[in-house]
Parts: structure tokens; sequence; C-alpha cells
């Protein structure tokens, strides 16, 4: 337990300095009330504009929407509006989800305020937070044209268990040490819902990330979805993370052209 609260704390502070708020901060509308939590807007500079909502990590019980490195920024490049949604950390993964999926609800009916179209969202999460934008999408059919999964190894936590002896590693251990909500919890159980939403899946060098991945991609395709393969084996899940806000980056040009293609 002290090993884990040691690696959360480096994910959510040291890990996730460069994250913090800085310039990329200056033109959010911060703190804005969904309901159960808040969230911040980064509007586009021209009306009508799609927007995507991001859902940060930080194992389920860390993290801050305010770590967004330079998406803002490079979503603005691209036309867009950026939304990042917080959630109850002290709540329980099937909660979380479901907020995030209220969440893009709140953003459906309020961006066009804020210059965006509420019809053309996306929705995008790193880590624990790609785990909840897949559930809140496929499992809850938050109202979104696009998903983008980045980098986590939680979409089928049994099969997870089995490539570590029967157990999970640390960092999910608590979220999800109600074995019997495994299967309920997992994004892969919901493969085959919303088939015509297309989904990014991206994934690091990190232990078994391809494995688990490659075992999402074939559910996600069985269930009739247009699925988009990154192989970020190069990048660690941190450097993945920031990969997106990067001009130039590889899965940042991959991310904007399944974007322009789908949204």
């Amino acid at each position: 337990m002290q090993n884990r609260r040691l690696f959360l704390a480096g994910l959510s502070g040291a890990a996730l300095a460069p994250f913090l708020p800085g310039a990329a901060f200056a033109k959010a509308v911060a703190g804005v009330s969904y309901g159960p939590n808040k969230l911040d807007i980064y509007p586009a500079a021209q009306p009508g504009a799609p927007v995507c909502v991001y859902v940060h990590g930080g194992g389920w019980r860390l993290g801050s929407r305010e770590a967004v490195a330079s998406m803002p920024e490079w979503f603005a490049a691209q036309g867009w509006g950026m939304v990042s949604v917080g959630y109850s950390l002290s709540a329980n993964v099937g909660r979380q989800a479901a907020e995030i999926a209220q969440a893009v609800q709140w953003v459906g009916a309020n961006i066009g305020g804020y210059n965006g179209d509420g019809a053309r969202l996306a929705l995008m999460g790193h880590s624990a937070g790609c785990h909840l934008s897949c559930l809140a999408a496929l499992k809850h059919g938050a109202p979104v044209k696009a998903l983008i999964a980045n980098d986590t190894a939680a979409y089928d936590v049994a099969y997870l268990a089995s490539l570590n002896h029967g157990v999970l590693p640390f960092i999910y251990a608590q979220p999800f040490s109600d074995r019997s909500r495994w299967q309920e919890w997992s994004p892969i159980s919901y493969a085959s819902a919303r088939p015509e939403l297309p989904v990014l899946v991206a994934w690091s060098g990190g232990a078994n990330r391809d494995k688990v991945s490659a075992r999402f991609i074939a559910a996600l395709q069985g269930g009739g979805h247009a699925v988009t393969p990154f192989n970020g084996a190069a990048y660690s899940h941190i450097s993945i993370s920031r990969a997106i806000g990067k001009p130039g980056d590889p899965l940042a040009n991959a991310v904007g052209a399944f974007l322009r293609q789908h949204v």
C-alpha cells in the first residue's frame, strides 16, 4: 500500500510537473460546474468549432483536470475547443464513468456559449481517464462522434490479472478490489455497443500494454467499430500523454488525422 501511495504521488506530482498550471491556462474558463464535479473550458477562437472532451489520469484516485500540458494550444491551432473534466476521486470507477458521461452531456448542451458545436464532440482520456472515457462512451452512451483511448491496461480487468499471475498490479488493486464488478467495469464488455463510433487506440511501451490493447482492438473490430491503432511502443506511459499537444509528434499527427476524418 505504501508503494502504491508513493507511485501515485509521483504520478500526480513530480511526474506530472510538466502538466501543471502555466501559460497553457491563460484562456481557460475554469471551474465550471456540470453537476457532480467541475470542468475547465478552453474555447475555440471561432464559433461553431468541434470540441474535444479530455479526461485526466492518476490511478482513479489522484490527478487533476488542470493536467493538460500544451493540449489546449494544440487543439486551438486545429480550430478546436477543448474541455478538461474533473471527476470524484473518492468514488468507485463505475460512478466516475457515469460522471464523465454526465459531463459530456453537459458539454453538448452548453458548449455553444463557448464557441463550440455540441453536436461535434470527441472524447479522449489518458490512463485511468482512458478507461473511464471508454466506459462513458461505450457503456453510458456519451454523445460523441469519436473516441480516443490513450494507454490503459484496464480494458479487460480479468485479463490483466491473468497476465499478472492472477492478481492485479498494485495501481489497479484498490480501484478494482471488488472482483464481482470486474466485468461490469471492463470496457471490453461493451465492445459491441455503438458500432458506429470510431475509436483510436494508442498504447505505450509499458508492460503488457500491447497485449491488452490488441485484445481490446480485436473486440471492438468484432463489434463493428472502425478502429485506428497507434503503436506507441517508443513512448513511456507519461510521454504518450504529453505527445498530444506537440506539433509534429507522430501521435499528435495521428490524432489530428483521426479527428478530421470522423468529427
